[in-house]
């Protein structure tokens, strides 16, 4: 009997006497293979074991960490229904991964200076690139300054889109405010690709100051 139908980890633990029952070792073995993953059926499979096991990861956020220890990207949402926090379509998975994983201590500074810079360079990616300013014959308005690595104009447009959404969602609503975007206008190349290519302005090498204000 065992040369047919090979003794499995489930069936060491029963009776050898009723090792002998066909009918019962078919039915340990289709209970392995579901629980375990192994047994009769064909090929790969992930059973209810290994998933449970694993379980803990769906309940990660985990920017940042590598794919087997963190929730998959279309598990995300549901991750965000349960602190509140809504998703945009435009934000990239890590980006949304940042905002889970940051959703109550961004709650806890909501309505603040703190709380809206935090928001912001969560987004950015960037810790420590954005920063508020208050005027005191100007009360009622702040301006958000930001500084970016970039200087791609469908990249800066992008940021303004979705930083201005984030400062109406954050902000108080008696507050009216002003955004300015500083990029990099200056970038010298002293290690071409290739040994002709040289140093181009407007190519590789953009020489001023620029900021993007609204």
């Amino acid at each position: 009997m065992d040369s047919v139908l090979p003794v499995t980890s489930y069936l060491d633990h029963v009776p050898a006497v009723l090792r002998e029952d066909p009918i019962l070792v078919g039915i340990v073995r289709a209970f392995e293979a579901i629980l375990g993953g192994t047994g009769a059926v064909r090929g790969p499979r992930v059973g209810v074991e290994q998933q449970l096991v694993t379980l803990h990861r769906f309940f990660t956020p985990g920017p940042g960490r590598p794919a087997q220890e963190r929730a998959p990207d279309e598990f995300l949402p549901w991750l965000a229904g349960w602190v509140a926090l809504g998703l945009r379509d435009d934000w990239d998975p890590e980006t949304r991964r940042r905002f889970v994983a940051n959703a109550l201590s961004l709650y806890r500074m909501r309505g603040t200076r703190a709380g809206l810079a935090a928001a912001i360079e969560l987004f950015l990616d960037l810790p420590g690139a954005v920063t508020i300013r208050e005027f005191e014959d100007l009360p009622h308005f702040f301006q958000v300054e930001l500084d970016q690595r970039t200087s791609d104009p469908y990249q800066l447009a992008r940021t303004d889109r979705i930083v201005r959404a984030i400062i109406e969602q954050e902000k108080p609503a008696h507050t009216v405010y002003g955004l300015k975007i500083r990029f990099p206008t200056m970038q010298i190349v002293d290690e071409p690709a290739r040994p002709d290519q040289g140093v181009h302005v407007g190519v590789n090498t953009l020489l001023g100051v620029r900021a993007f204000t609204r």
